[in-house]
C-alpha cells in the first residue's frame, strides 16, 4: 500500500469524485467507501450503502483493507439531503440523514483513528447550510450543523496527536444532488447561479482542491473554510 491513503466516503461522482482524482495525481492510495464504484484507475471501491447497511459489517469490511499505521487523509463527503421541513420530516429521512451525515463519519474517525500516523488529516465536508439554513431543509440543515460540531470536538480531542481537521463548506455546487434537489428545473439552476458572486455555479473539482488544501495544510485545524465563491444574500 503506498504510504499516503486517502479514505473517501461517496466519491462515486460529483465532489467525491473529483476529490478522489485530485489525491490520485498525487500518488495517494485511494479508497472508495459507497454504494456505486468510481470507475477510474488506482481506486480500491469498497461497496457499502452506509446508510442501511450494519455497522459491524461496515467496520469490518473497511479495517480488513488497513494492515498497518500510515499517513491516512479521511474525507467525510457522503451525505443525504431530503425536501423536509418542521412540519413535514418523517422520522425515518431524518434518521437516515443524521446516520449517514453524522453517526457515521464520527464511527469512521473512532475506527481510524488507530491506524493514523501524524501528519494526517481528517476532512468534513458541510455546507452554507452549517451556519444558516434555508426552508424545506430541516433535517440536512440540522445535520451540517451537527457536522461542524463534530470536526470541532475532534480538533480538540485530538490536541497534540499530529492529526488536523476541518471542514470544507462548499457553497451551490454543480452536483447530480443539486439537479435533483431542485427537480433539474433550468430556471432554478439560473437563478442559483446568478446569487454567486461570480455569476456561476461552484464547479466539484473547486472543491476538491479546497478539500485537498485543507488536507494537506496543517494550519487549517478545527478550521470552518467558507468555499462558497462569496454567495450572495438575499
Amino acid at each position: 500500500m503506498s504510504q499516503k491513503l486517502l479514505i473517501i466516503t461517496g466519491a462515486s461522482q460529483g465532489i467525491g469524485e473529483k476529490t478522489a482524482e485530485r489525491f490520485l495525481k498525487e500518488d495517494y492510495a485511494v479508497i472508495n467507501l459507497s454504494r456505486k464504484p468510481l470507475n477510474l484507475k488506482g481506486i480500491e471501491n469498497l461497496k457499502l450503502d452506509l446508510i442501511h447497511e450494519d455497522e459491524s459489517l461496515i467496520h469490518n469490511r473497511l479495517l480488513t483493507r488497513i494492515s498497518e499505521k500510515q499517513n491516512i487523509t479521511l474525507v467525510h463527503n457522503a451525505s443525504v439531503c431530503y425536501n423536509d421541513s418542521i412540519e413535514t420530516f418523517s422520522a425515518e429521512h431524518w434518521q437516515e440523514t443524521f446516520k449517514l451525515n453524522v453517526s457515521i463519519p464520527a464511527l469512521l474517525t473512532q475506527w481510524l483513528l488507530p491506524y493514523m500516523l501524524a501528519p494526517s488529516a481528517i476532512i468534513f465536508v458541510g455546507s452554507t447550510l452549517s451556519e444558516k439554513a434555508v426552508p424545506n431543509t430541516a433535517s440536512y440543515t440540522a445535520s451540517k450543523h451537527a457536522v461542524i460540531g463534530l470536526m470541532r470536538s475532534v480538533c480538540q480531542d485530538l490536541a497534540g496527536r499530529g492529526i488536523h481537521t476541518a471542514c470544507v463548506c462548499p457553497g451551490i455546487t454543480d452536483t447530480a444532488m443539486l439537479h435533483q434537489r431542485v427537480d433539474h428545473n433550468l430556471k432554478t439552476l439560473e437563478y442559483l447561479a446568478q446569487i454567486q458572486s461570480h455569476g456561476r455555479l461552484i464547479e466539484p473539482s473547486e472543491i476538491a482542491e479546497a478539500i485537498f488544501v485543507s488536507a494537506t495544510h496543517p494550519i487549517f485545524n478545527g478550521a470552518v473554510l467558507h468555499a462558497n465563491a462569496g454567495q450572495i444574500e438575499r
